[in-house]
């Protein structure tokens, strides 16, 4: 496997090419248009909501979500990565310094799982740059035993969207990682990639984040 990120076009013509009906090419060609027009916004929300809503106020035949996450929904997760990896901000600094280590890890599954993480991580700082512009008060993030707990932070969409990726079976599996008996992420040689809890950790902070 290369570290080459495969682009988007690349992985619609593929999948669009592997699809074994017209529904599903439908389904594919809404995704891959509102994509590409989220992508030429400069957005990096490519949360499942957002793709739906915005493929359903243009009248095109957009798959639920819950299309979009069972097991059957691999190929449109696909794209969608696709999409939101060529996406992402590009700071050329930190890319060339990341690079100078990211490119050294042998194994070619870990190192491609690193340098998807390192690209979601530049998009999230930057992200969260924007917003301490504007925003100094205290936000509730949610309860415990009915009591408030406050925190300087409130996920939006897109980052409990990236949450949720990075313990999902479906997401893990693009890039040969898994989730071990006891909440830590493996790689396909069973090299432990996050320590045991990381599951559960994330799904904590997920319980009590307010919809």
């Amino acid at each position: 496997m290369s570290d080459q990120l495969t682009s988007p076009q690349d992985t619609y013509a593929r999948l669009m090419s592997e699809a074994g009906d017209s529904r599903r090419k439908r389904s594919l060609e809404a995704i891959n248009e509102v994509c590409r027009l989220l992508h030429e916004r400069h957005s990096s929300d490519f949360s499942y909501k957002t793709i739906i809503t915005l493929g359903q106020d243009r009248g095109l035949p957009i798959p639920g979500e819950k299309s979009i996450v069972n097991s059957t929904g691999e190929h449109y997760r696909e794209l969608i990565q696709a999409w939101k990896l060529a996406s992402l901000p590009k700071a050329s600094e930190t890319k060339a310094h990341q690079k100078s280590w990211i490119e050294h890890i042998e194994d070619p599954v870990l190192r491609m799982s690193v340098s998807l993480l390192a690209k979601e991580l530049r998009a999230i700082k930057a992200k969260e740059s924007r917003k301490a512009k504007h925003s100094g008060g205290q936000i509730v993030l949610g309860s415990v035993s009915g009591q408030a707990v406050s925190a300087q932070l409130r996920l939006n969409d897109a980052e409990l969207a990236a949450l949720k990726a990075a313990i999902d079976p479906a997401e893990l599996g693009l890039v040969g990682l898994s989730i071990g008996s006891r909440g830590e992420v493996v790689d396909l040689k069973g090299k432990k990639i996050h320590k045991p809890g990381f599951r559960d950790a994330i799904e904590k902070v997920l319980s009590v984040q307010v919809k």
